[in-house]
């Protein structure tokens, strides 16, 4: 009786193990935001945010334009022709999820040795200290001529999904993490995490809803090493063109070997590297970009 007992309690718990195991794998199959882990770097050559007590200018952009039926649509047409005054080409290049206060750093000092500039969709609370204090690194992006501009304060939700309370608080607290700590700036461009964005809350952006044209996957290469380098190159270079918008993250090591490649190869093809703005003309608030016309 007792080993028939114990017989059924083992197969009970046979049961019960798998019912938890096939639950666990149905939760598992849910779509997890985006949140994205960061190495541990120092910070503590970073302290000396600005004070809180500097008195902004009021820069914070407003969209009054009720007119923005097409803005979700990759709307090119809005913007200046894609020349400059030396009759080169351009392109932009974009770096997303920084900033990082040795690779940013580096990057910037890589776009100056040919006078070039490049645009920083950065993260807030990796701007403002609370998971990163990476403000150094924006104010010297930012003081060699650089665009800084709004990706997310968390990176943890996508703007197509989540509630309109926590989409306008991503927006507006990495708004006040730059202008915190860069108080003229002039905050116009923005990017949604993985480029998910509604139509509706795209036509009522206050910013210059900012996607790609050509996207370097650097992500996928960040450990591979020469390899992962070389293809990252490969991936920008094999579909670039005048007007490109191109996506790179500045907080991988290969992407900053990549883009010292990148920008000796675009220099050599007679292209220019410039800020979103810069190509773009004006580009304006409500409106989806991915290239210069």
């Amino acid at each position: 009786m007792i080993n028939k007992n114990k017989s059924l309690l083992r197969a009970f718990v046979r049961v019960f193990a798998l019912i938890l195991v096939l639950s666990m794998m149905l939760v598992g199959c849910e779509e997890e935001p985006p949140k994205r882990t960061f190495p541990d770097y120092n910070n503590s050559n970073n302290s000396n945010n600005s004070s809180k007590d500097t008195i902004k200018p009021n820069n914070k952009p407003s969209n009054n334009n009720n007119n923005n039926s097409n803005s979700n649509s990759n709307n090119n047409n809005n913007t200046n022709n894609n020349s400059s005054s030396s009759g080169k080409k351009r392109v932009a290049i974009t770096y997303d999820d920084g900033p990082h206060n040795v690779r940013t750093n580096a990057i910037v000092d890589e776009l100056a040795k040919y006078g070039f500039n490049a645009t920083f969709f950065v993260v807030g609370n990796r701007v403002d200290g609370k998971a990163y204090n990476g403000a150094n690194a924006v104010k010297y992006a930012a003081s060699k001529g650089n665009e800084i501009a709004i990706h997310a304060y968390t990176h943890n939700n996508y703007y197509d999904t989540c509630e309109k309370s926590v989409y306008n608080s991503e927006l507006d607290k990495t708004y006040d993490a730059i202008t915190d700590i860069l108080p003229n700036a002039k905050v116009r461009l923005m990017r949604p995490v993985g480029g998910r964005i509604t139509e509706e809350r795209t036509a009522d952006c206050d910013y210059a809803v900012i996607m790609w044209s050509v996207d370097s996957n650097d992500w996928k290469y960040k450990n591979d090493g020469q390899p992962g380098v070389n293809t990252i190159v490969n991936n920008v270079m094999s579909q670039v063109k005048d007007g490109s918008i191109i996506l790179m993250h500045d907080i991988y090591e290969n992407t900053y070997l990549a883009t010292k490649e990148i920008l000796k190869q675009l220099n050599a093809q007679g292209y220019e590297v410039v800020t979103v703005s810069e190509l773009l003309g004006s580009p304006k608030a409500g409106v989806k970009y991915s290239k210069a016309s």
